[in-house]
């Protein structure tokens, strides 16, 4: 029983494994920058340039990806003192934001996936209204306060692209994530990404290959997933012993207590892995009905957190003032709870 306990769903740690040294190569190589520096050239409404551009920026599997995003949009940001460019900072923290929802490189995703054996598809048919909203406030965001003279378009000169970057570099990638989605197993899909990454960068080292891996979280995965096995053990008994404290939602003031508790652990910790790790063991300890509740609290927390260092990067890039920032956020934050609240409670 302690062994099965231990064990069990454990094989999903090497998909998140995986996906972090397939990410690690990426950025060592720098192997989607050229495809960026095409499609750059080529989008002609410049408007739509912002939203491809912070789009890539903030799909790029990698750490620091806010800084990555704020730099290609400074690219065609107005100058510094000039009007409009504050508005960028607002656009390189959304656009690198909302991935945590979806993209099956996230952690955010990638946990409550092992945690709870789900498919892809499987967590996006419950997470999807909160991309819904968090997309529509985006799109709004910038071509509502984004106007076509604040994009400065620079030609790219000494520039040679080629469609056999995009089949070798990001095609495999693709192909991985599109086989995730369709259900696939993703240990493989990751697995063989790996392999595909070292044979064209030609990595071998272990040690180095290794050395991409946040171990910090594949140890907080760990412990998630024997604590799902162990809750899973005792389910009756713990569910006794829940209904006993005033933390349940049997009462108003019980989940009132719940959800500040959720919010405000993801405000307080500033993580993606973190509340992401929050929100999947609360939803074990209370029920599977309420994980897009505590998903869109814990996520709303982590937005707003002083511990994010996010906006700091864009207000210094960009000159965004904080007032802004946290209106926009604050608005953010409120849509994805009370879409949380509509969808568990009503």
């Amino acid at each position: 029983m302690i062994w099965e306990t231990v064990l069990k769903g454990q094989e999903y740690l090497l998909m998140i494994i995986f996906v972090l040294i397939s990410v690690g190569l990426i950025k060592e190589h720098m192997l989607f920058n050229s495809t960026f520096y095409y499609i750059k050239q080529v989008v002609k409404s410049n408007r739509m340039l912002v939203a491809i551009l912070s789009a890539i920026g903030g799909l790029l599997p990698i750490s620091g990806r806010v800084t990555v995003s704020a730099g290609m949009l400074d690219t065609v940001a107005p100058k510094r003192g000039q009007p409009g460019r504050e508005n960028y900072g607002i656009v390189d923290y959304l656009s690198t934001h909302h991935y945590y929802i979806w993209s099956p490189l996230e952690k955010t995703v990638l946990v409550p996936m092992a945690a709870f054996g789900l498919t892809w598809i499987s967590l996006m048919s419950i997470l999807w209204p909160l991309l819904a909203v968090s997309a529509a406030l985006i799109l709004f965001y910038i071509f509502y306060y984004i106007k076509e003279e604040d994009v400065v378009v620079t030609p790219i000169i000494d520039f040679d692209f080629k469609i056999s970057d995009v089949i070798r570099n990001i095609l495999p990638m693709i192909a991985a994530i599109v086989s995730v989605i369709n259900g696939y197993n993703a240990i493989w899909a990751f697995g063989l990404l790996v392999l595909y990454y070292c044979l064209l960068t030609k990595t071998w080292n272990i040690k180095h290959l290794l050395a991409y891996v946040h171990w910090e979280v594949i140890f907080i995965v760990a412990v998630i997933i024997v604590f799902g096995n162990y809750v899973k053990g005792y389910e009756k008994d713990i569910t006794e012993v829940i209904k006993s404290t005033p933390f349940n939602f049997d009462t108003i003031t019980g989940t009132v207590y719940l959800s500040l508790l959720a919010l405000g652990s993801g405000f307080i910790l500033g993580s993606s892995s973190r509340f992401a790790a929050f929100t999947v063991l609360l939803t074990q300890l209370y029920g599977a009905q309420y994980f897009i509740w505590f998903f869109a609290l814990e996520y709303a927390g982590y937005l707003l957190s002083p511990a994010h260092k996010c906006v700091a990067v864009g207000k210094s890039y960009f000159g965004t003032p904080l007032l802004k920032y946290f209106t926009v956020l604050g608005i953010w934050a409120l849509l994805l709870i009370l879409t949380g609240g509509m969808i568990t409670f009503l």
